[in-house]
């Protein structure tokens, strides 16, 4: 990961409100792979409707990939936690 990319990776995840900007809701996301490129277009669109597509690198990929993989694992309530209905 470069290291100015991962600064901003840092702060974007550090809970600090001054360094967020307006968030919506992630209504549906698609991943569509590229014939001509190393990498692929991740196209997301919120509630509002609202649609933005990205090229996302393979380098790139492989390092958000990661921060979610650590960051999904505190949001996981541990076994037991949820008690069905």
């Amino acid at each position: 990961m470069r290291a100015s990319a991962h600064d901003a990776v840092v702060r974007s995840i550090s809970g600090r409100p001054e360094l967020r900007h307006r968030v919506t809701q992630v209504q549906e996301w698609r991943i569509e792979r590229t014939m001509d490129a190393d990498g692929f277009v991740l196209s997301i669109t919120g509630a509002d409707g609202a649609s933005q597509s990205f090229f996302v690198g393979a380098t790139d990929a492989g390092d958000i990939g990661e921060v979610l993989r650590r960051e999904a694992a505190w949001a996981v309530p541990p076994a037991g936690a949820i008690k069905e209905q």
